[in-house]
Protein backbone atom coordinates (compact mmCIF):
# COMPACT_ATOMS: atom_id res chain seq x y z
CA UNK A 1 0.00 0.00 0.00
CA UNK A 2 1.66 3.37 -1.21
CA UNK A 3 1.81 5.73 1.63
CA UNK A 4 1.23 9.64 2.20
CA UNK A 5 4.40 10.97 1.14
CA UNK A 6 4.30 8.85 -2.15
CA UNK A 7 0.90 10.66 -3.40
CA UNK A 8 1.76 14.30 -3.76
CA UNK A 9 5.12 14.70 -5.00
CA UNK A 10 3.93 17.29 -7.96
CA UNK A 11 1.20 18.64 -9.95
CA UNK A 12 -0.67 16.18 -11.96
CA UNK A 13 -0.03 16.27 -15.24
CA UNK A 14 -3.15 15.71 -16.75
CA UNK A 15 -6.66 14.20 -15.28
CA UNK A 16 -6.34 10.43 -15.44
CA UNK A 17 -3.40 11.20 -12.84
CA UNK A 18 -5.25 12.96 -10.44
CA UNK A 19 -7.82 10.79 -10.30
CA UNK A 20 -5.20 8.65 -9.75
CA UNK A 21 -3.68 10.38 -6.87
CA UNK A 22 -7.31 10.73 -5.40
CA UNK A 23 -8.58 7.00 -5.75
CA UNK A 24 -4.98 6.12 -4.38
CA UNK A 25 -5.76 8.43 -1.13
CA UNK A 26 -9.63 7.16 -0.98
CA UNK A 27 -7.94 3.29 -1.02
CA UNK A 28 -5.45 4.09 1.78
CA UNK A 29 -8.22 5.48 4.02
CA UNK A 30 -10.58 3.12 3.09
CA UNK A 31 -8.35 0.19 3.64
CA UNK A 32 -7.93 1.89 7.63
CA UNK A 33 -11.03 3.30 8.18
CA UNK A 34 -12.72 -0.60 7.45
CA UNK A 35 -9.54 -2.66 9.46
CA UNK A 36 -9.43 -0.21 12.18
CA UNK A 37 -12.59 0.26 15.21
CA UNK A 38 -12.60 3.84 16.21
CA UNK A 39 -14.01 4.39 19.10
CA UNK A 40 -15.87 7.82 20.29
CA UNK A 41 -13.66 10.93 20.58
CA UNK A 42 -13.06 13.38 23.23
CA UNK A 43 -16.03 16.01 22.93
CA UNK A 44 -15.73 18.90 20.54
CA UNK A 45 -13.84 16.62 18.12
CA UNK A 46 -15.29 15.34 14.89
CA UNK A 47 -15.72 11.10 14.92
CA UNK A 48 -15.13 8.70 11.90
CA UNK A 49 -18.44 9.33 10.71
CA UNK A 50 -18.39 12.91 11.07
CA UNK A 51 -15.08 12.92 8.89
CA UNK A 52 -15.88 10.38 6.60
CA UNK A 53 -19.81 12.36 6.25
CA UNK A 54 -17.41 15.66 5.57
CA UNK A 55 -15.23 14.25 3.31
CA UNK A 56 -18.31 12.95 1.24
CA UNK A 57 -19.75 16.40 1.62
CA UNK A 58 -16.78 18.06 0.30
CA UNK A 59 -16.14 16.20 -2.73
CA UNK A 60 -20.16 15.87 -3.77
CA UNK A 61 -19.78 20.03 -4.01
CA UNK A 62 -16.29 19.84 -5.38
CA UNK A 63 -17.45 17.42 -8.07
CA UNK A 64 -20.41 19.92 -8.73
CA UNK A 65 -17.99 22.96 -8.94
CA UNK A 66 -16.02 20.30 -12.00
CA UNK A 67 -19.27 19.96 -13.65
CA UNK A 68 -20.13 23.72 -13.49
CA UNK A 69 -16.74 24.62 -15.33
CA UNK A 70 -16.95 21.20 -17.87
CA UNK A 71 -20.18 23.33 -18.82
CA UNK A 72 -18.60 26.76 -18.40
CA UNK A 73 -17.16 29.22 -20.80
CA UNK A 74 -13.23 28.86 -21.04
CA UNK A 75 -10.41 31.58 -20.65
CA UNK A 76 -6.95 31.49 -21.21
CA UNK A 77 -5.27 28.44 -20.29
CA UNK A 78 -3.35 28.20 -16.69
CA UNK A 79 0.03 28.71 -17.08
CA UNK A 80 2.68 25.68 -15.93
CA UNK A 81 4.17 28.24 -13.81
CA UNK A 82 0.69 29.50 -11.99
CA UNK A 83 -0.18 25.62 -11.98
CA UNK A 84 2.79 24.97 -9.77
CA UNK A 85 2.54 27.65 -7.67
CA UNK A 86 -0.82 27.16 -6.72
CA UNK A 87 -0.28 23.41 -6.33
CA UNK A 88 2.73 24.65 -4.05
CA UNK A 89 0.40 26.66 -2.11
CA UNK A 90 -2.11 23.90 -1.50
CA UNK A 91 0.35 21.51 -0.12
CA UNK A 92 1.54 23.74 2.21
CA UNK A 93 -2.02 24.79 3.55
CA UNK A 94 -4.22 21.69 3.29
CA UNK A 95 -1.45 18.89 4.96
CA UNK A 96 -0.70 21.81 8.16
CA UNK A 97 -2.98 20.23 10.63
CA UNK A 98 -1.82 23.05 12.98
CA UNK A 99 -3.56 25.56 11.36
CA UNK A 100 -7.44 24.82 11.73
CA UNK A 101 -9.96 25.41 9.28
CA UNK A 102 -13.95 26.08 9.31
CA UNK A 103 -15.73 24.12 7.41
CA UNK A 104 -17.99 26.48 5.06
CA UNK A 105 -21.54 25.97 5.99
CA UNK A 106 -23.14 23.36 4.31
CA UNK A 107 -20.15 21.45 4.62
CA UNK A 108 -19.70 20.57 7.96
CA UNK A 109 -21.61 17.56 9.15
CA UNK A 110 -25.07 18.27 10.59
CA UNK A 111 -25.97 14.58 10.77
CA UNK A 112 -24.19 11.52 11.22
CA UNK A 113 -24.98 8.62 8.86
CA UNK A 114 -23.48 5.31 10.32
CA UNK A 115 -19.93 4.23 9.09
CA UNK A 116 -21.80 2.06 6.42
CA UNK A 117 -23.88 4.86 5.03
CA UNK A 118 -20.55 7.09 4.91
CA UNK A 119 -18.97 4.48 2.69
CA UNK A 120 -21.60 4.83 0.42
CA UNK A 121 -21.76 8.05 0.39
CA UNK A 122 -17.98 8.18 -0.45
CA UNK A 123 -18.65 5.98 -3.04
CA UNK A 124 -21.22 7.80 -4.66
CA UNK A 125 -19.50 11.44 -4.42
CA UNK A 126 -16.21 9.81 -5.81
CA UNK A 127 -18.32 8.05 -8.67
CA UNK A 128 -19.62 11.48 -9.58
CA UNK A 129 -16.10 13.18 -9.70
CA UNK A 130 -14.99 10.64 -12.08
CA UNK A 131 -17.76 11.13 -14.20
CA UNK A 132 -18.12 14.73 -14.19
CA UNK A 133 -14.34 14.61 -15.10
CA UNK A 134 -15.30 12.22 -18.00
CA UNK A 135 -16.82 15.17 -19.67
CA UNK A 136 -13.86 17.12 -20.36
CA UNK A 137 -10.42 17.14 -21.17
CA UNK A 138 -7.15 18.34 -19.00
CA UNK A 139 -6.35 21.21 -21.43
CA UNK A 140 -10.48 22.59 -21.09
CA UNK A 141 -9.77 22.16 -16.93
CA UNK A 142 -7.27 24.30 -17.18
CA UNK A 143 -8.98 26.80 -18.59
CA UNK A 144 -11.50 27.21 -15.97
CA UNK A 145 -11.22 28.05 -12.78
CA UNK A 146 -13.36 28.58 -9.75
CA UNK A 147 -13.15 30.06 -6.18
CA UNK A 148 -12.03 28.02 -3.19
CA UNK A 149 -12.66 29.86 0.27
CA UNK A 150 -9.28 29.04 1.29
CA UNK A 151 -6.86 28.64 -1.39
CA UNK A 152 -8.79 31.16 -3.67
CA UNK A 153 -8.80 30.65 -7.36
CA UNK A 154 -8.30 26.92 -8.71
CA UNK A 155 -8.47 26.02 -12.05
CA UNK A 156 -10.35 22.60 -12.36
CA UNK A 157 -7.44 20.04 -12.45
CA UNK A 158 -6.23 21.16 -8.98
CA UNK A 159 -9.55 20.84 -7.58
CA UNK A 160 -9.37 17.12 -8.40
CA UNK A 161 -6.07 17.31 -6.45
CA UNK A 162 -7.77 19.10 -3.73
CA UNK A 163 -10.04 16.62 -2.96
CA UNK A 164 -7.33 14.07 -2.79
CA UNK A 165 -5.09 16.44 -0.19
CA UNK A 166 -8.05 17.26 1.39
CA UNK A 167 -8.73 13.46 2.33
CA UNK A 168 -5.32 13.70 2.88
CA UNK A 169 -5.66 16.07 5.83
CA UNK A 170 -9.23 14.12 7.51
CA UNK A 171 -7.08 10.63 7.19
CA UNK A 172 -4.77 12.24 9.45
CA UNK A 173 -7.21 13.17 11.72
CA UNK A 174 -9.11 10.25 11.70
CA UNK A 175 -5.86 8.54 12.85
CA UNK A 176 -5.68 10.97 15.65
CA UNK A 177 -8.54 9.18 17.17
CA UNK A 178 -8.98 6.91 19.56
CA UNK A 179 -8.88 3.19 18.40
CA UNK A 180 -9.84 -0.27 20.35
CA UNK A 181 -6.93 -1.82 21.09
Amino acid sequence: METLTNIFLAPPNGIEEALKEADTMRQILLQTVTDTVFLAPAERVWSLEHNLHHLHLVERSSASVIRRMTEGEKQERWSDESVIKTWQRMNKVIPDRSTKIQAPEGLAPQETPSKADCLRLLGESRERLHLNCSKTTTDDMLRTAFPHPVLGALPGLLWITFIAMHEARHFKQILELPQQP
